[in-house]
């Protein structure tokens, strides 16, 4: 598996895509109208978020970067710099995704069972080819100064922190960029916590 996963990380790389490309930031846009959606749905809980009445629950920042999940934000609010360089990183010439995502069909249909590891191995080579294309791993850490162990942890404060303001948009598509997991479970984390948010105003008398 490991030997397949660098292959497909190695047709990503070779098809010269962005780390962070107009279609990842249309993706952060879909995402943020989806969360736009779980808003209306609890106008309720938001109306007592915006006074200050309650607050979404989620664990405070790890100060530096020993946690799991790195955030493209400083403590200032400031993009950091690898998620600053993971919109404007480019290998190459960009190509479509699709030719991509084809390359990989034909890689996988030469392995038994391959078609149950191809949503798995697309996300984690996608993953791959954002870090080593922002400057890897190291790179990233360096240039890091908060994080999270838990990635609805993260979630749920990139939304209490920053939904709305300037440049999140870009700074969400380039944390789904290395955490591909984020662009599916992001809406899910913030429905879950505005509904413990309104069952907690309800126990208050909210």
């Amino acid at each position: 598996m490991k030997k397949l996963t660098f292959l497909i990380t190695c047709i990503f790389l070779g098809a010269s895509i962005f780390a962070v490309n107009m279609g990842s930031i249309v993706k952060a846009q879909v995402i943020l109208g989806q969360v736009t959606q779980v808003i209306d749905k609890y106008q309720e809980v938001q109306a007592l978020l915006d006074n200050g009445t309650i607050s979404l629950d989620y664990a405070e920042p790890i100060e530096g970067n020993t946690g799991k999940f790195l955030l493209p934000f400083d403590e200032a609010g400031n993009p950091t710099p690898w998620a600053e360089k993971a919109l404007n990183a480019q290998i190459g010439a960009a190509v479509s995704e699709e030719i991509s995502g084809k390359a990989i069909d034909t890689a996988l249909s030469k392995v038994p069972f391959g078609g149950f590891m191809r949503g798995a191995a697309k996300s984690k080579a996608k993953g791959a080819g954002a870090i080593i294309a922002i400057g890897g791993w190291d790179y990233i850490k360096e240039t890091t100064t908060l994080s999270f162990d838990r990635l609805d942890d993260y979630a749920i404060y990139l939304h209490s922190e920053y939904n709305g303001l300037p440049g999140y948009e870009e700074a969400l598509a380039a944390a789904m960029a290395i955490y591909p997991k984020l662009e599916t479970a992001h809406r899910r984390y913030i429905d879950k916590a505005y509904k413990k948010a309104r069952k907690e105003a309800r126990k208050q008398g909210f």
